[in-house]
């Protein structure tokens, strides 16, 4: 009897600390566990889960790298069934893949055993202020906005005027359509870089969609005055004709076409674009006034 009521308290405490480790919740977007241990479940094997790395890529943007797989037993406990061969070694996230994330905990790591940093981990280590532009960076490319926000707020309110910074800023707020903000923040990058055309572009772009077509016009110009791209003039003047097209000023409509013309290279979609703006002047929407 005594055997039993000891086997009965071991099973009972075993039980007990499986039931307390804790659990994996799939909740996790990828822009919030930069530099963290994660779990996603395989694309490649149905019931296997993927313990990996999410890290920065300098020139590509945000990976999971693979570590190894794993599944659930019979009290949910993680056990191990190491690599793989056949998993992505690497998956780049981001609008392709963007499914929900578990953090790792380092009580998981421990189960799985897995280092407290991948290997090669010196490839993956940025400073605070590269990691944060980096990250804001690629949650923009991403289109993910409000988070990249985040991000790039922060280092701003440490150094406004880090390499490309407010411009990462400006295509954020402008992502956002909170154009108030990029009109507010671009007066002050000029001060300190008068000759980048990206900002005037940029602000132009939020002018026009506040209903400030004379700012605009202003601002387009000078980014025009600051460029020798002809590529960019002719982006510039395919967004101003098509706008003049859809408010049905011509006069102002062919000033804004000669600086496609005068830019864009032969075939082009610049050109083209202007080509079927042409063909349809008599024929576009009455009343139709659309923000770029």
């Amino acid at each position: 009897m005594k055997h039993r009521i000891v086997f009965f308290l071991l099973s009972f405490f075993q039980g007990l600390a499986a039931q307390t480790t804790e659990p994996l919740v799939f909740d996790k977007h990828y822009g919030d566990v930069i530099n963290r241990w994660v779990a996603f479940p395989s694309l490649k094997n149905q019931g296997s889960i993927i313990a990996g790395y999410v890290y920065l890529d300098a020139k590509e943007g945000v990976f999971v790298q693979y570590q190894l797989s794993f599944h659930f037993g019979p009290e949910n406990e993680l056990i191990a069934d190491g690599i793989d061969k056949n998993e992505l070694f690497r998956l780049r996230l981001g609008r392709a893949y963007n499914f929900k994330l578990a953090a790792l905990s380092s009580e998981h790591c421990a189960l799985l055993k897995i280092p407290s940093h991948p290997d090669g981990a010196a490839y993956y280590q940025f400073t605070t202020e590269q990691q944060e532009y980096l990250s804001g960076k690629y949650l923009n490319d991403d289109r993910e906005f409000e988070r990249a926000q985040v991000y790039l707020e922060r280092l701003y309110s440490q150094q406004p005027h880090y390499p490309d910074l407010e411009l990462q800023l400006a295509y954020c707020y402008n992502g956002q359509r909170r154009y108030d903000l990029t009109i507010a923040l671009l007066p002050k990058a000029m001060e300190n870089n008068p000759n980048e055309p990206l900002f005037y572009k940029e602000l132009a772009f939020a002018f026009l969609n506040s209903g400030m077509t004379a700012m605009a016009e202003k601002t387009y110009q000078q980014c025009l005055n600051k460029t020798n791209d002809k590529s960019l003039k002719s982006e510039i003047g395919s967004s101003m004709a098509y706008f003049f097209y859809l408010q049905k000023k011509e006069d102002k409509f062919k000033e804004w076409s000669k600086i496609i013309t005068d830019n864009a290279e032969p075939g082009s979609q610049y050109l083209l674009l202007l080509q079927q703006l042409q063909q349809n002047w008599n024929n576009r929407p009455l009343n139709e006034v659309r923000k770029l």
